[in-house]
């Protein structure tokens, strides 16, 4: 169980004890199957088709708009300016340079505009789209600090991990880099220290439903890249 009673029992024996790192070990297997994932090692090589990155690129583009309006709730429950200035400043990046990668990968591929705009979701992108737009509703601050610790330190995570070969597709490599530099990494940092920071505080009731989203994301994250990409 992720309580605070586990969390205390966990964190006792350890100098610096992070909640991050906690919610992190409570949710493998599905971490680390994600963070390794074949998609990745595919996509790092160049053994990603191009038609098979494209419709990898048009699932995950189901996640902008869910997830846009997700940092948008988080700006709105935010606890002080500071925090509304990161969290508007990674919007930023989503709407422009992320979104840019995406729009030019459905072009450079031949993304049909009716694949776009009436995109056949899988399953397990409709169940991960479900889970952000709830939380964007009905999750507190903390709760949506913690799905966004997720989706962004997985990436980060992966993107670290890779070894790219020369000769990568451009926009493959934009991908990549998206989520391996500099102001990406000190975002994530600063995602895991706000979370510790907010929910060292919550009740104990309060405590488990920040716990119990961080594991559900992590195993719609496995399941969406497990769908997207079988192997």
């Amino acid at each position: 169980m992720t309580t605070r009673r586990t969390w205390s029992d966990w964190a006792a024996g350890r100098k610096e004890a992070s909640i991050s790192d906690w919610l992190r070990e409570t949710s493998e297997p599905d971490w680390s199957a994600t963070v390794n994932h074949p998609l990745f090692d595919a996509l790092a090589e160049g053994r990603l088709f191009d038609e098979v990155f494209a419709a990898y690129m048009v699932q995950d583009y189901g996640f902008v708009d869910p997830f846009t309006a997700l940092i948008g709730h988080a700006i709105g429950r935010a606890p002080s300016m500071e925090d509304r200035v990161v969290l508007g400043r990674f919007m930023g990046m989503l709407t422009s340079d992320e979104n840019s990668v995406f729009l030019r990968t459905f072009e450079t591929f031949e993304v049909s505009e009716r694949a776009r705009s009436t995109p056949n979701y899988l399953e397990a992108t409709q169940d991960f789209r479900r889970l952000l737009q709830d939380t964007g509703m009905q999750g507190s601050y903390a709760e949506i600090l913690a799905v966004l610790v997720v989706t962004e330190w997985i990436y980060l995570e992966w993107a670290t991990r890779i070894t790219r070969v020369d000769g990568l597709h451009p926009l493959q490599g934009e991908w990549i880099d998206l989520h391996d530099n500099p102001d990406f990494r000190a975002f994530v940092s600063w995602l895991r220290r706000r979370l510790h920071e907010t929910a060292i505080d919550l009740d104990d009731e309060a405590f488990t439903r920040m716990a119990r989203r961080f594991r559900e994301t992590v195993a719609k994250e496995r399941a969406f890249h497990d769908a997207v990409y079988p192997g």
